[in-house]
């Protein structure tokens, strides 16, 4: 008998920690949820990213290796001519958002190239 209690007495704790753990899984869903919509609405501050620094982008090889054409190269991802020379003659260096664009064309041009397709 003693042995029956211990049986049913486990089984309840089973039964009790599965709802414990739907109930928090629940709980976490709902919490992910509002999060995901204070993120929409703009309530959430977005993290700030600006401090953090961007690698150097080698344009020259970048270019070439894509088998464009410095007016190519600029038509097609919205630089200026002037300042992608400048760049590629050592003159100035791509300011942090063209960095960014230029590491994100490195990293996945045909992404780059959806991406700007899709939106204009």
């Amino acid at each position: 008998m003693a042995g029956h209690q211990t049986g049913s007495t486990n089984g309840s704790r089973n039964g009790t920690g599965s709802r414990i753990r739907q109930q928090s899984e629940a709980d976490r869903d709902a919490i992910a949820l509002q999060q995901m919509q204070d993120d929409i609405s703009g309530k959430t501050p977005l993290e700030t990213v600006a401090s953090r620094e961007v690698p150097m982008v080698d344009v020259v090889r970048l270019r070439k290796t894509l088998g464009m054409s410095q007016e190519r190269f600029c038509s097609h991802f919205g630089f200026r001519l002037g300042s992608v020379r400048n760049w590629e003659q050592g003159r100035r260096l791509p300011e942090r958002p063209a960095r960014i664009l230029l590491r994100m064309i490195e990293d996945d041009p045909e992404r780059v190239e959806r991406f700007l397709r899709e939106a204009y």
